[in-house]
């Protein structure tokens, strides 16, 4: 069977992005964003811990953890509510350019999928998501607020540049076990 490059969902409602956004902009934790090293990103990126957001992330953990059963087939790790998870703003003229998620320096563990979450609550232009996966992929779909993808974290990708309103995303690595 050919592997999936991406898995995509519809998983919240506009009223439970705006829930969500609340929630974590009063929970705002300080950090550096550790993942952005060695590619271009020019969004604004702040922190919150899975626990602090736990209560309205049953939906979107379902839509992780059954890709990955389906799809990835992947040994994961559980979430724990001190993970750490990055919410992405994206304004007029920002950008991410081609990366992958999977470099760690762990002795234990490796970062196995990067599942996004689209909370934007304004209309953006710009900022589609692409995958290289022997050609470029156009994730059109994770553009609508509530949508949810998840792909292998050694996926090259990046997000075009924002070119009118604010594109926020939420970003969850799941790790496992170091590859062999």
């Amino acid at each position: 069977m050919r592997e999936a490059p991406y898995i995509f969902g519809k998983i919240y409602n506009f009223e439970q992005v705006k829930e969500i956004n609340n929630v974590i902009k009063e929970n705002f934790i300080e950090g550096e964003d550790n993942y952005a090293r060695g590619a271009e990103k020019t969004s604004d990126v702040k922190f919150v811990r899975f626990g602090q957001i736990q209560r309205l992330m049953g939906p979107f953990l379902d839509f992780c953890y059954t890709s990955n059963i389906n799809y990835f087939g992947f040994d994961l790790h559980p979430i724990t509510s001190q993970k750490r998870l990055n919410y992405n703003i994206y304004s007029i003229g920002t950008e991410y350019n081609w990366h992958i998620d999977a470099v760690s320096k762990h002795p234990v563990r490796d970062i196995k999928l990067t599942a996004l979450l689209n909370l934007s609550e304004e209309p953006y232009e710009g900022g589609e998501l692409q995958l290289f996966k022997t050609l470029v992929i156009a994730c059109k779909e994770f553009n609508e607020p509530g949508s949810a993808i998840i792909f292998p974290s050694f996926t090259n990708h990046k997000v075009n540049k924002v070119t009118s309103g604010s594109r926020n995303t939420l970003a969850l690595w799941m790790s496992g076990p170091k590859f062999r």
